[in-house]
């Protein structure tokens, strides 16, 4: 396939590096030559897309990996892919969170090639479905990418190098800089080198220290026979996931929740479908691991400024809501305890 101008729009973390590293490996491309490479956040696609779109030109390509559609971000997302495919342009689209089959057929009927498949992670939707598309062959260290990465994607961790890659290449608190110097890592055919475990260990020291700071802003609710254990975390380690695990782990609890700063949550659990649970809240994403972004209000964010525990404390009454209207099992009350 030829396009002039290769646009990769990507996610932040690890499976989001490994599909831009796939598709311009695949493509034949490399960033900052003839290729572009973006990473944001689901709720932030559609702003991106906007600040994109006059960029785009009849005969180049745009490819967005690793990233669902969400409720607040369908309208601006499609309509502005529909006005770059009438003017030409090539638009791809690979992901395996869970999507409504309405959003997808919407896309498609504006002209957008969208594979989503819930089998495997970003990485290996895009090793499995875009050499066709590309004309490309059978790339062996594409493979290893995507079983690497897809197994700290999917938590299987049937990979040795898996929890390496997910703290030092892979944590959304990287900058973009180093996102694309691992990227540029992944397009030469290095999967670990010197300077990635040198990157692990400053990680693995940082996440040690922020670990105590991140247990001091916890709230604790529930919401009939669901606990919801919220924290607050900033920037730096440790990853969602393993904020998440030490939350379900130690506070007994049903859904974690992880509270940015800018009202950005991430959601996880066992047992608990926390995909819905985003979806009323505006966001989207897995079973067992979703997010989304709440406005927080005036109030709460001048409360936040003195105790973080004001912010986790309204998160964990908004998710409490969500999920009281959402599972048929959850009582009525809502209860909550601070640690």
């Amino acid at each position: 396939m030829n396009v002039n101008h290769l646009y990769v729009i990507t996610h932040t973390d690890l499976d989001g590096i490994g599909s831009a590293a796939a598709i311009l490996r695949i493509a034949g491309r490399r960033p900052g030559r003839d290729s572009t490479v973006a990473f944001t956040e689901p709720y932030e696609l559609h702003e991106l897309l906007e600040g994109l779109e006059g960029y785009l030109e009849r005969g180049d390509g745009l490819v967005i990996a690793d990233l669902g559609l969400n409720e607040d971000t369908r309208e601006p997302v499609t309509r502005i892919l529909g006005g770059v495919v009438a003017r030409g342009v090539r638009v791809e689209w690979y992901d395996h969170h869970v999507w409504n089959n309405g959003d997808v057929e919407g896309l498609r009927r504006v002209g957008v090639n969208i594979y989503v498949d819930r089998s495997t992670c970003a990485t290996g939707v895009v090793v499995k479905y875009a050499p066709t598309l590309w004309g490309a062959g059978a790339d062996g260290f594409l493979e290893e990418l995507s079983r690497a990465v897809c197994s700290a994607d999917l938590w299987r961790w049937d990979h040795s190098l898996s929890p390496k890659l997910f703290r030092a290449a892979g944590s959304r608190e990287a900058s973009n800089e180093w996102r694309l110097r691992v990227l540029e890592k992944f397009l030469s055919g290095t999967l670990w080198d010197e300077e990635m475990e040198a990157k692990l260990q400053e990680y693995v020291n940082e996440e040690l220290r922020n670990v105590s700071r991140i247990l001091k802003t916890v709230y604790v609710g529930e919401a009939g026979g669901v606990r919801i254990a919220s924290a607050y975390k900033d920037n730096g380690p440790p990853a969602n996931s393993i904020v998440g695990a030490l939350l379900i782990a130690r506070y007994k609890a049903d859904i974690a929740v992880i509270v940015r700063p800018n009202g950005g949550v991430s959601l996880r659990s066992r047992r608990v479908n926390v995909q819905r649970i985003a979806v009323k809240l505006g966001g989207g994403g897995h079973p067992r691991a979703a997010g989304a972004k709440i406005e927080i209000p005036l109030w709460v964010r001048i409360a936040s400024m003195l105790t973080p525990k004001a912010l986790t404390y309204y998160i964990t009454k908004r998710v409490a809501e969500a999920v009281k209207g959402d599972l048929e099992y959850i009582g009525e009350t809502t209860q909550a305890y601070e640690y």
